[in-house]
């Protein structure tokens, strides 16, 4: 039995796996409802909750083409119809019919339908390109899902039909999973990749596609686990104590834990189980502990260290803004006033007879000394002060004259004097003492009581004592801002007034220094019990890290959850490996490229003439991919496989490498073709007429589906040929909604005999009396044109159907002459009639009209007088070939007489 191998193979997958071996031989692909189920499955299988799952269901024979049980009852469509709520099909049609016995062809124009019904079998069948059915885009929502009726017959010779309902959403009939569909978008023939033809046998495609399946879901899952990582990065409350039952519980919620090992939420809601017992328990455990002579030792350090560091602080602050220093700045000010001043004043006494005003001020002072460091720069030759003893003034770069250069040298004499160097140095030290200031930072009022938090815990006197020292820090801070603020803005009114600091707290921190150190060196000397302390101390940790647990349990449990969560997604993860798929395939790949299916295309490429192209044959493997390929053997390097092969060879080839497929099975259950002939030329579409007519020869159902006329007139002289049944289906529109409407009277006027188009004239010229024609209205032209042109090819094919009895037909290469026997063409009687008649249809069939001629259309009596003609003629001509059907053939020769 075929594909028993990937039957065993399918049942060591998981169960999700073979569901989804199920899905894929079914539908011959995975949708995204697919993906979600088959993600749930894996979800649900791995602990992770999930709203809904399914029963997953494995691959079995039935869903596999030629596998069910009793596979020699080979199936067959017998019908396929009505339709509602499908594209925009006209609903309640009646359905196609289908010889289950030889061929059936489908014809149907452009926009007719025909492909809404080819995606019908598409769905319920079996396809490479499965699509989802829908209503009619053009118009509104409709809320009613597409529903097809359709039957089918089981056997070689079936002698009843099963009848179903169908409404899209449901999983069609397994025995339709045998039928095969072939079209452009499932020919699974691709061109232009790495300059191969590649084609997939159904096994690989089936591994193929769950292996790509595998990787999808891996995405997801991948997906997931990232955004697990970034909240699990961010860290846990580590403040628990090392050592304690809590501390190894929350140590365990990491990354690295394996799932068996992460606490479960009610362990870890026990450890956080808190109530006034523990709490009476826990402030038990800490009074006894705070009478540990070593215990308050280490308290009483840690409150001298606190102590030590504020007093700094404080007496950092005191030596900038304290009464004293406040004292000194303003001191410092006035100083370098009054020295500049001075200096002011005496270079005013020196130079009045200068023809410059306010000489000696601060800012002609900085001018000259900038001057005089140039000087010395640019005449570093000359002898100083090169300021006067250069050869030109370094400010107006103009000749110094000998009054210039003595009022100069005074100048420089002036600037390095004892008292221009006092007012310098005093202006600096101002200037360095306000910088000090606005440079200096203090511990904020918050820091200083968090700093003294453990002095402040300890017994009297430090509660008392705490208090009054941060009050003096808050005050010395306020004041540093306001001193700073002043500076700024040069605001020495409000420095004048600022209050006293009064009393600083640096006599009570050097007293309970001193107080500490005394209790420390105490407490240091006492004896204690080591192991009781040690008891209590554990005790202590494990009730307090319970305590804290409690408070932040649920961001513990939250974290807890999200780890257990990424260890099942790792887990998911690990159910959608692709690796063992990959070698699965590989080993197959090689095992069914065997020399059956080598030969078997190269029958087919022969068979659908294609064996001016060099091939050959191969495979090979890309992850999940997997490949047979056909390689052209192109000497030449090309870029693309399409430069050298023409839309028709692909075609062509690619019904090959679905028929070698086929037959590998060795199945006969029925194929759906959708025009397989496209872009194909003449000799190429009669290849594939013989090659599918073959089949049907093989007892297989072919139901073709095609709007090329002349191939059908291909099919239909092939499958005669080899003696099988043929059943053809025409398929038109009508405009608006009105499309797939099924009509054998709808069929195209060029395919209907003589009878046919007899009949059709006569209704539409009944239309035209009903339309109330009148022959006056040139508007009536286009009608009258219609109706005569049809007329006259009516009388073309009584010469072709009747009087030359199909010896030579349209579409039909071949030049039937055994059908010349019963020929009935009487050229001296027919000929008069035949040709007045085409000139009257011709006179009012679209012609070019000469300009003499009267424009006047024909009353509804000569309409009828000349359809009546034609009619008698037809009538006459076939009564004459019945007779010569009647008469003896030539072949039989003389009936012998006996006596």
């Amino acid at each position: 039995m075929a594909y028993e191998e990937l039957l065993d193979w399918s049942k060591t997958r998981s169960d999700w796996q073979q569901d989804a071996l199920r899905r894929v031989a079914i539908a011959g692909e995975i949708s995204d409802d697919d993906l979600t189920q088959l993600k749930s499955l894996i979800e649900h299988a791995a602990g992770l909750p999930v709203e809904a799952v399914v029963e997953p269901m494995p691959l079995e024979a039935a869903h596999l083409v030629g596998t069910a049980d009793g596979e020699d009852l080979k199936t067959a469509l017998t019908s396929l119809g009505p339709v509602r709520h499908v594209d925009r099909l006209a609903d309640d049609q009646p359905p196609l019919q289908f010889a289950v016995n030889g061929v059936t062809i489908v014809y149907g124009a452009n926009a007719s339908g025909k492909s809404g019904y080819c995606r019908i079998a598409k769905q319920l069948c079996r396809s490479h390109s499965p699509v989802d059915l829908r209503g009619n885009v053009f118009a509104d929502a409709n809320p009613n899902p597409p529903e097809v009726a359709f039957a089918y017959a089981l056997g070689d010779d079936p002698d009843e039909k099963t009848d179903v309902d169908w409404v899209n959403g449901d999983a069609p009939p397994e025995p339709l999973l045998r039928i095969s569909v072939f079209d452009t978008a499932s020919a699974r023939v691709y061109v232009d990749k790495e300059r191969k033809i590649e084609f997939l046998p159904f096994e690989l495609d089936l591994m193929n596609k769950l292996g790509l399946t595998c990787r999808a879901l891996d995405v997801e899952f991948q997906q997931r686990e990232a955004v697990l990582d970034r909240i699990i990065a961010v860290p846990l409350p580590s403040a628990y104590t090392e050592g304690t039952t809590v501390h190894a519980a929350v140590a365990k919620l990491t990354p690295d834990t394996a799932l068996q090992q992460i606490p479960n939420e009610d362990d870890l809601r026990a450890l956080a189980d808190w109530n006034d017992e523990k709490q009476a328990e826990l402030e038990q455990v800490a009074a006894q502990l705070e009478g540990d002579p070593k215990e308050q030792a280490r308290l009483r350090k840690e409150a001298k260290r606190a102590l030590e560091v504020v007093k700094r602080d404080i007496e950092k602050g005191l030596i900038v803004v304290g009464d004293n220093a406040i004292a000194e700045l303003i001191g410092k000010k006035s100083n370098a006033e009054a020295k500049s001043k001075a200096v002011e004043d005496t270079a005013k006494e020196l130079f009045e007879q200068q023809p410059i005003s306010d000489l000696g001020s601060d800012t002609w002072r900085q001018m000259l000394s900038y001057a005089r460091e140039f000087a010395a720069t640019v005449y570093d030759g000359k002898d100083p002060p090169q300021l006067a003893t250069g050869d030109l003034c370094v400010l107006c770069q103009q000749e110094l004259s000998d009054e210039a250069s003595t009022r100069l040298s005074a100048f420089d004499e002036f600037i390095v004097g004892r008292a221009a160097e006092e007012s310098e140095a005093a202006h600096n030290d101002f200037l360095d003492h306000k910088g000090n200031i606005l440079d200096t930072g203090a511990m904020s009022k918050e820091e200083v009581e968090a700093l003294l938090a453990g002095y402040s815990a300890l017994a009297d006197p430090a509660p008392a004592h705490a208090p009054k020292i941060i009050a003096f820090v808050e005050h010395l801070n306020t004041r540093l801002e306001t001193v700073k603020n002043a500076l700024r803005g040069d605001d020495w009114d409000a420095l004048a007034a600022l209050s006293p600091l009064g009393d600083t707290p640096i006599a009570l921190i050097d007293a309970e220094i001193s107080r500490l150190e005394n209790e420390i060196e105490t407490l240091e000397e006492a004896d204690r019990d080591e192991d009781a302390l040690a008891a209590l101390k554990i005790r202590l940790a494990e009730l307090s890290d319970q305590k804290l647990l409690s408070q932040e349990i649920d961001v513990v449990v939250e974290r807890r959850d999200r780890l257990a969560e990424r260890c099942r997604v790792k887990t998911c993860r690990k159910e959608c490996a692709w690796g063992l798929i990959t070698r699965r395939i590989t080993t197959r790949r090689r095992e069914i490229l065997t020399p059956s299916l080598r030969t078997a295309l190269r029958d087919e490429l022969k068979k659908l003439k294609l064996t001016h192209i060099p091939i050959d044959l191969s495979d090979r493997g890309e992850g999940t991919d997997s490949i047979i390929e056909i390689e052209l053997s192109a000497r030449q390097r090309v870029a693309n496989n399409s430069d050298i092969l023409s839309e028709g060879e692909q075609r062509a080839l690619a019904l090959a490498c679905f028929l070698a497929e086929l037959n590998e099975t060795e199945t006969m259950h029925s194929i759906i073709v959708d025009d397989p002939v496209s872009s194909l030329d003449h000799t190429r579409m009669e290849a594939v007429a013989k090659r599918l007519a073959e089949e049907a020869q093989k007892g297989r159902q072919v139901i073709v589906f095609t709007h090329n006329i002349l191939f059908h007139y291909m099919m239909m002289s092939e499958v005669r040929g080899v003696q099988v049944a043929r059943h053809t289906e025409w398929m038109c529109s009508m405009g608006e909604d009105q499309f797939g409407i099924i009509d054998e009277t709808q069929k195209p006027w060029h395919v209907k005999k003589v009878p046919e188009r007899l009949s059709d004239l006569a209704t539409e010229l009944s239309q035209i009396k009903n339309d109330g024609y009148d022959p006056n209205d040139q508007n009536n032209r286009p009608v009258v044109i219609g109706l005569y042109t049809r007329m006259r090819e009516t009388w073309e094919r009584i010469v072709e159907d009747v009087l030359l009895n199909g010896v030579v037909q349209r579409f039909r290469p071949e030049v039937m002459t055994m059908r010349l026997e019963t020929a009935c063409i009487d050229p001296n009687a027919d000929y008069p009639i035949i040709f007045e008649g085409m000139r009257r249809c011709s006179h009012y069939s679209g012609h070019d009209r000469a300009e003499d001629l009267p424009a006047e259309l024909p009353d509804t009596d000569v309409m009828e007088g000349d359809l009546q003609q034609l009619n008698e003629f037809f009538q006459a001509a076939r009564e004459r070939q019945k007779k010569l059907e009647k008469a003896p053939k030539y072949e039989a020769g003389v009936a012998p007489k006996f006596l």
